[in-house]
């Protein structure tokens, strides 16, 4: 058998890769396709945007406590089952969700919504690495496009949907997506027998796990114009807590803990993860610092600060077959340190920009950006597996998420932050005038502070897997 054929990715394999992403999708577009519905809502309901703001934050916060229990199930129960429910779950949430006669139905929605979606997203990395043996590295590139294209895309897609039809469209259109997975699952996705089923549930690891990142994220939502604050305090000292006490009980706990500390003596593991909350709040906080700078320093509607942003998810997209193919060339570790080159550079051409800086040259930067994004992105999410017995995969990935989950909404939380002092800098120390070029002044700030993040993924890229390291 010639080489080429035997990497080739048999098509069973392939087709469960495809319907794996197919249920990931919906979850991974329906946070940002409902921010944009946000300002809409406050008008609909007659309420205030503290209130409504629940809609995203009931979301975000229910997918922190459902994450746990992911590892808990496929271990216990066949992967396709687990899988099949999750994805009923969230279908359930967005059709009470669109249905929804007021606010407070809604939330209650987003809450069933974000306990599917929590489920479905670790279970989509979990079933594809058990289960793709050598074809690993083909395939990430495949699960991995929901998680990178959705904040890009999602966007858009809501503001289309809010264009054309009503607000409950943006739950309507999860409907499809969702009945065509689960007929997926149904037609393409074979049984995966359960991995452990002697390992007990962690009732109080998951409790204290769970807490700690609701925790943290919860007071992220509270946060106004700084992270530590009389409404925040509590919240974040609760989370650090339950954090330190959650260490002490996976110590006495051992290979029963929902997340084993074991765990973290894979270098790749924990290089990948560390990498993995850097370069999210990174692709994250960019993608919000441009929409912010197009909206507010270009004047541009919210749709079409949007499809701003279509060249870098170009970018990304083409770069796939490119980064598998120098995943296997470079190794991981040295495919990472020569994109944060793309990253870091594109970063630094951020900070020249100002209202009148041409399109074609921000689309070619954000084009490059959004290369450099891929290639970072993908080694990292492959290598946190590198080395690694099946059985410690649901757990593993219930870490990387949480980490990220909590990483990404501190990162992007602090960065806006930046960003907001530093307006207030030019507006009162400098007494400048409010206008379009102060604010794209005080967003060079932010895309500086961003650059340094790349930077500094560097450091635990060191712990990455080498080219001759499978």
């Amino acid at each position: 058998m010639s080489e080429k054929k035997d990497n080739k990715v048999p098509s069973a394999l392939m087709a469960m890769a495809w319907v794996l992403v197919l249920g990931g999708l919906a979850p991974m577009l329906d946070g940002t396709m409902v921010n944009i519905a946000i300002p809409h809502l406050v008008s609909t309901f007659h309420t205030s945007l503290s209130h409504v703001q629940w809609i995203a934050s009931a979301y975000l916060l229910t997918m922190g406590i459902a994450i746990p229990f992911s590892g808990w199930l496929l271990n216990h129960f066949n992967g396709r089952l687990a899988y099949l429910w999750a994805q009923i779950i969230f279908l359930i949430g967005s059709i009470v969700a669109a249905l929804s006669p007021d606010l407070n139905w809604l939330i209650g929605a987003r809450v069933v919504q974000g306990f599917g979606a929590g489920l479905v997203i670790p279970m989509l990395t979990t079933l594809l690495v058990q289960q793709a043996g050598v074809y690993f590295r083909k395939l990430m590139l495949i699960v991995a496009l929901p998680m990178m294209l959705g904040p890009i895309f999602g966007p858009i897609i809501g503001g289309l949907i809010m264009n054309s039809v009503s607000w409950e469209w943006i739950f309507w259109v999860n409907v499809p997506v969702s009945a065509l997975a689960i007929i997926g699952i149904f037609w393409k996705l074979p049984s995966m027998p359960a991995q452990n089923t002697k390992k007990p549930f962690d009732l109080i690891g998951t409790l204290l796990f769970g807490g700690f990142a609701t925790s943290l994220i919860y007071a992220v939502v509270k946060a106004n114009k700084t992270l530590w604050n009389q409404d925040t305090k509590p919240f974040i000292i609760l989370g650090l807590a339950l954090f330190v006490v959650y260490l002490i009980w996976a110590y006495f706990r051992k290979g029963n803990a929902v997340l084993p500390l074991h765990l973290f003596g894979f270098k790749s593991y924990v290089g990948a993860t560390l990498g993995l909350i850097l370069a999210g709040v990174v692709m994250n906080g960019t993608s919000l610092l441009l929409t912010t700078y197009f909206q507010s320093a270009r004047g541009f509607s919210a749709l079409n600060a949007a499809y701003a942003l279509i060249p870098q998810g170009i970018g990304m997209f083409l770069a796939r077959p490119l980064t598998g193919k120098l995943m296997d060339k470079l190794g991981m570790k040295n495919l990472v340190f020569c994109s944060l080159v793309l990253v870091v550079g594109g970063l630094a051409a951020l900070t020249k920009v100002d209202e009148t800086t041409s399109m074609w040259l921000i689309s070619a930067i954000l084009f490059i950006s959004g290369i450099g994004i891929n290639t970072v992105f993908m080694p990292l999410m492959t290598d946190a597996y590198t080395g690694m017995p099946k059985q410690d995969v649901p757990e593993a990935t219930i870490g990387t998420r949480i980490f990220q989950n909590v990483g990404g909404a501190y990162g992007t939380s602090l960065v806006a932050m930046l960003v907001a002092s530093q307006l207030t800098h030019l507006l009162t120390t400098k007494h400048m005038t409010f206008s379009p070029h102060v604010y794209a002044l005080a967003l060079q700030h932010g895309f500086f502070w961003l650059g340094v993040l790349a930077l500094a993924i560097v450091i635990p890229g060191f712990l990455l897997s080498g080219k001759d390291k499978h």
